[in-house]
């Protein structure tokens, strides 16, 4: 096989399974309403249904480090492997009728794959491709997993109106890529500058910092999915079809701020990006919260996707160039995990607020916090690095 032919097939196994990691909590969501009736004799049956796509969540943060371990100790290429076809094979199960404590499981062993899926899609990123290429593909990585929620969003809501178990199908689309998956020889380990240690030195605080972050984003981004199919209800979108079509916007717009992030100026300071896209964010919450027709609603949901898409392959990004390159794969799957609570806990963590204040006040708060911790970060990394770290490219990544 050519470089050529290599780098060909690398690139469509990578993208393929960026795709698929994003689908495992999205694929549900037009689906919810009607999941919630098929098993209306279970006790809080609603919060329950919910949870179908936050214990996903929960069990991709352990899958994440796991995988990570997996990929720095036997390899990116049989990590990403393992996780294709446990994807395939547990998204699948759900097609099978069962009660519904048998399906909530079924997500969990779901939530295992997801985590490592999207870590070792990152660490294989990370030790396959220069600094430029590495950058694009940290960029079409996060367009591609937000092009996989609107196909997750659009095709399930089709689905969900036939049965709602139909949506289980879209999780087969793994046994395809597999085989192609497998054919991929292991990347080569090239000798590369090391980078500071964010566990260690002045860099310390970088890693955490990073991972509250993730943690928070994906905390709010979660709303989407989960709270605001219900949200919808009240401006009179009862068809789960016109439920998942309102949905896709918010990837779409984030796959169009993934694809333009590998355009953005390679000296630009990284932590002013965090405080741009956090005030962005915050923006679209308020406007979402706030909108009294359907285009108000769509413009909120335009603005969180922007700035979603422009923040998740920055954070990989410089977290990618902070790790020396024997670590990088338990560091990615530390931040995947974080990122991964923050999805689980979303409707446990924002409950109370859904209670007390209603949807518009759970919206604005979410908006508000994701802000306030982005302006954190802005702070910390700017006072704290100074000069040290002038941008994403100032480094080469592997």
């Amino acid at each position: 096989m050519t470089d050529t032919n290599r780098l060909g097939l690398l690139t469509t196994v990578l993208l393929a399974t960026a795709l698929f990691s994003s689908m495992g909590g999205p694929a549900l969501a037009p689906a919810l309403p009607a999941i919630r009736a098929a098993y209306g004799d279970v006790h809080q049956i609603e919060f329950w249904t919910k949870m179908l796509i936050a214990i996903s969540g929960l069990f991709s943060a352990l899958g994440a480090p796991l995988f990570g371990w997996i990929s720095d100790r036997y390899g990116r290429r049989r990590a990403l492997n393992l996780a294709l076809a446990s994807w395939a094979l547990f998204g699948s199960l759900g097609l099978v009728p069962q009660p519904f404590w048998t399906l909530l499981a079924g997500r969990a062993a779901l939530g295992l794959s997801l985590g490592g899926l999207l870590a070792a899609n990152t660490a294989m990123i990370a030790a396959s491709f220069d600094r430029e290429h590495g950058r694009r593909m940290m960029g079409l990585q996060s367009s591609f997993a937000s092009i996989g929620i609107i196909v997750a969003l659009i095709v399930s809501g089709w689905l969900a109106d036939l049965h709602w178990r139909y949506v289980f199908m879209l999780f087969l689309c793994g046994f395809l890529v597999l085989p192609f998956s497998l054919s991929y020889p292991e990347p080569s380990k090239h000798r590369q500058p090391t980078s500071p240690d964010p566990t260690q030195g002045p860099l310390s605080f970088g890693l955490p910092l990073l991972c509250l972050f993730g943690f928070t984003a994906m905390l709010a981004f979660n709303i989407i999915p989960t709270q605001l199919p219900f949200f919808l209800k009240h401006h009179d979108l009862e068809s789960a079809r016109h439920i998942g079509l309102v949905l896709a916007v918010l990837p779409l717009s984030s796959a169009i701020g993934g694809r333009l992030y590998a355009s953005l100026p390679a000296g630009a300071r990284p932590w002013n990006h965090f405080l741009f896209t956090g005030a962005l964010m915050l923006a679209g919450f308020a406007t979402l919260a706030l909108a009294t027709t359907r285009i108000g609603l769509v413009a909120g949901l335009i603005m969180i996707g922007c700035a979603f898409g422009l923040t998740m392959p920055h954070v990989n990004t410089v977290l990618s160039q902070l790790v020396p390159p024997d670590r990088r794969g338990r560091a990615l799957g530390i931040l995947t995990s974080c990122k991964f609570i923050g999805l689980s806990a979303s409707p446990i963590v924002l409950q109370p607020l859904l209670t007390s204040y209603g949807y518009h006040g759970m919206l604005l708060g979410s908006g508000w916090i994701i802000f306030f911790v982005a302006a954190l970060v802005w702070a910390a990394g700017t006072l704290l690095t100074g000069r040290r770290y002038a941008g994403p490219d100032s480094r080469t990544l592997p």
